[in-house]
């Protein structure tokens, strides 16, 4: 149980590190010159400096617009896994945790939801 809860800190200081990084990288990104990476094959079509610029302005604000998604996807799945544990009575929880300690992942072995699940499953403890 206190690896479970050790592991779900360790991927919350994660998710907090590079979300604030993204945001100190955006803002140090608009004082300077824009640098980035053309797409495969793009450096044949003698694009200009100012095309390029202009490309990778749009990879930069694009980027950010992904990863704004790409948190709140990260909330949905917290609010799935939350939910999914609700409907279970106290001894199916125990269960559960019982099988998530033991190794098991459960019906789906790829369930990317199972790991959010094993965190709210231990906080219900």
């Amino acid at each position: 149980m206190r690896s479970v809860r050790a592991l779900a800190g360790c991927a919350l200081l994660t998710a907090l590190v590079l979300l604030s990084s993204d945001g100190l990288m955006s803002q140090e990104k608009k004082e300077t010159k824009t640098k980035g990476q053309l797409p495969a094959g793009w450096t044949k079509l003698d694009l200009t400096a100012t095309q390029k610029e202009e490309i990778y302005k749009l990879n930069a604000e694009y980027r950010e617009k992904q990863a704004k998604l790409k948190a709140e996807m990260a909330k949905l799945d917290a609010e799935l896994a939350r939910k999914r544990v609700a409907v279970l009575t106290d001894e199916q929880r125990k269960k559960l945790v019982e099988l998530i300690g033991a190794g098991e992942s459960g019906d789906r072995p790829a369930d990317k939801g199972s790991e959010k699940s094993k965190v709210k499953v231990s906080d219900k403890q």
